[in-house]
């Protein structure tokens, strides 16, 4: 009788657990998460980050070099590309439920205040990381 009552346990345990993941499931599904990702990227625009980004990068440079500098990036930077990798990546790797509390954030006042700042934050960031990468790449040139 006990492994009667086991087995019954058992048995409704995973059934509520096998609907519980389908009503999860449900409700992230491959078009949610695409939708959720495309909420977020309207909210956060890729050419926003960029042009942020391509202003902070320029002034490292001269004065009168850095229009020239972010013309050229614009032009040659395929934002498209980067968007369409972004939103693949985004739909892989996070639930619709994520992407929309992403999206819910960064469409707040203090979001919109934070996304206004990050394009600044890349700048600063960024030639620090390629130098720490070039460090690195150079050490271990240098032990082959």
């Amino acid at each position: 009788m006990r492994t009667i009552k086991k087995t019954a346990f058992f048995a409704i345990t995973f059934i509520a657990l096998a609907v519980c993941a389908s009503g999860a499931s449900a409700q992230d599904s491959l078009a949610d998460r695409q939708a959720a990702a495309a909420r977020y990227m309207g909210i956060v625009p890729m050419t926003t980050l960029l042009e942020d980004s391509y202003a902070e990068l320029a002034k490292q440079l001269p004065q009168d070099k850095r229009a020239g500098f972010i013309a050229q990036m614009k032009q040659a930077i395929r934002v498209d590309n980067l968007e369409r990798i972004a939103l693949d990546s985004m739909v892989k790797t996070f639930t619709a439920g994520e992407l929309n509390a992403l999206a819910d954030f960064y469409g707040s006042e203090l979001g919109r205040s934070a996304v206004q700042k990050f394009g600044i934050y890349i700048g600063q960031v960024m030639p620090e990381i390629q130098a720490e990468v070039q460090r690195a790449v150079q050490q271990q040139s240098n032990q082959e």
